[in-house]
């Protein structure tokens, strides 16, 4: 006897979201991320929610302080060449994570004169 599928999913569709071999998944085109053929797609500029805001953290870090700059409206590839030349004024190593840019250090008051001087509309967040 063949079971017949649930009502409103297909029969032999699955949406793979990760795979130990190949890591996380696309869901568009169902390829491992790094081999996505849509990540074109998704490099378009994301829209802008609201000021830059610049902010300091320190849980989940082990005790190290970061500075974290969100909101910048950018593709992927000009956020790494704007993080790579805020580290480099701060004098500090970072990253971009999730659209979010990363500065190792208390460097609040700098990223925001630098973003300011830049003409980005930035604000400092939290205490």
């Amino acid at each position: 006897m063949k079971s017949l599928p649930k009502p409103g999913r297909d029969a032999g569709a699955t949406r793979l979201v990760y795979s130990t071999e190949g890591g996380r998944m696309c869901p568009q085109c169902r390829r491992p991320m790094q081999d996505c053929a849509c990540a074109t797609q998704r490099a378009a500029v994301p829209a802008a929610s609201g000021p830059i805001r610049v902010s300091r953290e320190s849980k989940g870090r082990g005790g190290k302080t970061v500075t974290l700059v969100r909101g910048l409206p950018l593709p992927a590839a000009e956020l790494e060449a704007l993080g790579k030349q805020l580290r480099s004024h701060c004098g500090s190593g970072g990253t971009v994570k999730d659209g979010v840019l990363e500065v190792q250090g208390d460097h609040c008051e700098r990223v925001l004169a630098w973003l300011l001087a830049q003409g980005y509309a930035a604000k400092r967040a939290g205490g």
